[in-house]
């Protein structure tokens, strides 16, 4: 919130009264001493804004901008590979070190930066419908084959739900998963 000081003078000496932004402040300041009577009136002088305190992040110890070349440990390449099947690694080692180096982010680990960004990735592609796939795909296989394995779809569920109009449309919306 901001706030303003308002200076007031009497005979040299001056009282600053300090109030949040949109206060209406009199022009006279009184001051009464209760045991012996007085008034003093200050007249206001002036006005000051103040800015509140920054809110800058501190800090981290050791942080540092993601080289260009930069590349995760191997074992931790492997890891990955078995538990997000469904990232392209290579695009999105570019994309974490494009993002971050156009952001001037530092950071301490860049592993474990890059770990998350890869969960998250998988996380992202499972919520859009991606299925794993076969291991090889036959090439003499038919058109209806084909298009069950594009679309992640088994030939039991298909066989179940073919009838199904909205299910197919729905299945086609979302396009090829494989």
């Amino acid at each position: 919130m901001s706030r303003s000081a308002h200076t007031y003078s009497l005979d040299g000496a001056e009282v600053v009264l300090t109030v949040p932004e949109g206060v209406r402040v009199p022009r006279l300041l009184a001051l009464r001493s209760t045991s012996e009577g007085h008034e003093l009136a200050f007249e206001h002088i002036g006005v000051k804004a103040v800015r509140s305190p920054s809110k800058r992040k501190p800090r981290i110890e050791g942080a540092t901008s993601i080289p260009s070349d930069w590349t995760p440990p191997a074992d931790e390449l492997e890891r990955l590979r078995a538990v997000c099947p469904s990232v392209n690694f290579e695009h999105e080692l570019a994309q974490l070190i494009d993002w971050y180096q156009g952001r001037g982010q530092r950071m301490k680990d860049w592993t474990a930066v890059w770990r998350r960004w890869v969960r998250e990735t998988h996380k992202r592609n499972v919520e859009k419908g991606w299925k794993p796939g076969t291991a090889a795909t036959p090439r003499d296989e038919s058109p209806k084959e084909r298009w069950l394995r594009e679309h992640g779809v088994t030939a039991a569920e298909y066989e179940q739900k073919k009838g199904d109009k909205e299910w197919l449309e729905r299945i086609e919306r979302r396009g090829i998963v494989a």
